[in-house]
């Protein structure tokens, strides 16, 4: 049996280098057509950026500002769609913003974060695990694509919680890498 287009009728036939071929454009058109936009570049040099309660590596590329209470990035490659921010958090005020009573368990207190994107429709929580020492590192998607969260309890009801968000899951090794270079310089506000 040939196969190939059909043409008034006719089964027009393609060698079978062409069939193959033919498919892997149909592959590669549905992967990209699956992901939006740019993929993350390779994690390269980063610098160390710091403010009076803590510090974390940046990778190259990301552009932004220091805050008393936070750091706020956005990288070169797509700034209205890349979003990373590290500040102070409290854990009390989110718990009781969802409708729960403090205080709980820090896997608690980032179920609550991701309840309150749910409910305003802007996120869904997927999964999330303990690292060790104590954070609670979680993934999901945001209304502008993938997203990814740690929460470190620092005392009582504060923390540091990074929180990135990106146009697809390339990006999720920078979010790692800055994850995982968190250092609490202070541990009150």
């Amino acid at each position: 049996m040939r196969s190939g287009a059909v043409y008034r009728g006719r089964v027009l036939a393609y060698p079978r280098g062409m069939q193959k071929a033919s498919l892997a454009l149909v592959v590669a058109l549905v992967a990209a057509a699956c992901s939006s936009g740019p993929s993350a570049p390779a994690l390269g040099e980063a610098e160390t950026v710091c403010n009076e309660r803590f510090c974390v590596d940046v990778p190259e590329g990301w552009e932004g500002e220091v805050g008393e209470n936070h750091l706020s990035f956005h990288h070169a490659l797509d700034p209205a769609h890349t979003f990373l921010t590290v500040g102070a958090t409290d854990m009390e005020a989110i718990v009781e913003s969802a409708g729960g009573t403090w205080p709980v368990p820090t896997e608690e207190v980032t179920r609550s974060f991701w309840a309150l994107l749910e409910d305003a429709d802007v996120g869904r929580f997927e999964r999330s695990t303990r690292r060790v020492g104590g954070a609670i590192q979680s993934w999901g998607a945001h209304e502008d694509g993938e997203m990814w969260h740690l929460l470190e309890p620092v005392t009582g009801a504060t923390a540091i919680g990074i929180e990135m968000r990106a146009p697809n899951d390339s990006w999720e090794s920078h979010a790692t890498f800055v994850f995982d270079s968190l250092n609490i310089l202070a541990t009150s506000p």
